[in-house]
């Protein structure tokens, strides 16, 4: 049961009532967006909640699987929340406005042409710091948005404030805040009249399972990632994904964040050394990127390399090679700044087939296009790839 997985014997740690955003804009409204809050070309979609996640590589076939099988957490926004604009509401005296001026200044956010609500104006600057990975500086702005929220009286607005509180402390690694925080987020929507089956649930869940795999808790881990994608699956049934174009925004929703269930659960069985599982659940989610996203997109060309990775640790080396030329074609399309990582797993896999010569020259490949697109970690797997070369030519 979902309400078992969420918030059995959980502590009630924020006590507040919320009201639930309205899904569609309205005049004098903010919608302040947690969807992609990395890359803007990753929204390609009206709503994508599907994250992009950097392409590892690992040129070392002997360490791959100790390297790759490292569990790597994702972010990702739980709902889009509408926070009232300064016409309908305002501070209780010209001191506070002044004096959050003057703090708006110190932390160098510039005075837009047109007047806009101080709280939206720390709220964005938060979301900034979260973008440039400055968790600690997002935590401290946004807290200061948050006590400006109580000043009002704005629900919505803390709420909205928890949740991306919650986000900087799952960033952070402090899983125990993050899930006090999802948690209590989760309370509150349901409260509220949240369905338990909802996108923003859903979501939510999903960072929880996470949260426990990372804690090596694997029934709740299991459970949690289970809920997600058969609660997920269940909404696919209704949607005619033959007809992309036609989808309403919500819907786009709810498959993109089925993949993401799904993506997710791969690596967590990747993680656990279920191999075959894995490579399974990662087509899946390819599937819909492909259909979705399109070929070239970031994310069809990271779960390409992820689907290669597991072709390889299954020594099911021509579908690895298979799978990276084809991420390596698609991203030369693209320009895909992960090409120099691309090829430096190609080359890894020639290796690992024997294949010396063609890894050599994927490897010098990955280094070349690594220096010049300054991909740092990919420079340095093709060095020592090379450097393993040089020395078994020397032997």
């Amino acid at each position: 049961m979902a309400e078992d997985f969420l918030v059995q014997d959980k502590p009630q740690i924020l006590g507040m009532s919320i009201a639930i955003p309205s899904p569609y804009p309205e005049e004098r409204c903010l919608l302040v967006k947690m969807y992609n809050m990395r890359n803007s070309f990753w929204r390609v979609l009206s709503t994508c909640i599907f994250k992009y996640r950097t392409c590892n590589s690992y040129c070392k076939c002997i360490q791959c699987k100790e390297t790759y099988l490292k569990y790597k957490r994702k972010d990702a926004s739980v709902f889009s929340i509408k926070l009232t604009d300064s016409g309908s509401k305002s501070f209780s005296s010209k001191h506070k406005s002044f004096l959050l001026a003057g703090i708006l200044t110190w932390l160098g956010l510039k005075k837009e042409e047109k007047e806009e609500d101080p709280l939206i104006s720390v709220i964005k600057l938060g979301i900034l710091n979260m973008q440039k990975k400055e968790y600690n500086t997002a935590e401290n702005i946004l807290h200061l948005a948050l006590k400006l929220a109580q000043e009002r009286q704005d629900m919505e607005a803390q709420r909205y404030i928890f949740d991306l509180l919650a986000n900087v402390a799952f960033e952070k690694g402090d899983f125990p805040k993050a899930e006090k925080l999802f948690i209590q987020v989760t309370k509150e929507l349901l409260a509220t009249g949240t369905a338990f089956d909802d996108n923003s649930i859903v979501e939510i869940s999903l960072k929880l399972a996470s949260i426990y795999s990372q804690r090596e808790e694997k029934e709740k881990a299991e459970k949690g990632f289970q809920f997600c994608i058969s609660t997920q699956q269940s909404k696919l049934d209704s949607i005619d994904l033959s007809k992309v174009d036609a989808l309403s925004d919500n819907q786009k929703d709810t498959v993109l964040l089925w993949a993401m269930c799904v993506d997710w659960y791969a690596r967590y069985l990747l993680a656990s050394g279920m191999l075959k599982d894995a490579k399974e659940n990662f087509q899946k989610a390819l599937d819909i990127s492909e259909q979705i996203n399109g070929i070239s997109h970031p994310q069809t060309l990271v779960l390409l390399n992820d689907i290669g990775s597991v072709h390889s640790l299954l020594n099911e080396t021509d579908l690895a090679i298979e799978n990276f030329k084809k991420a390596i074609k698609w991203s030369s399309e693209s320009e895909s700044p992960d090409l120099p990582a691309f090829y430096c797993n190609l080359g890894a896999t020639y290796l690992q087939s024997g294949n010396v010569s063609r890894g050599e020259e994927a490897c010098r490949t990955a280094l070349r296009l690594a220096r010049k697109m300054k991909h740092t970690v990919a420079e340095a797997d093709a060095t020592e790839c090379l450097k393993e070369l040089k020395d078994l030519k020397n032997q």
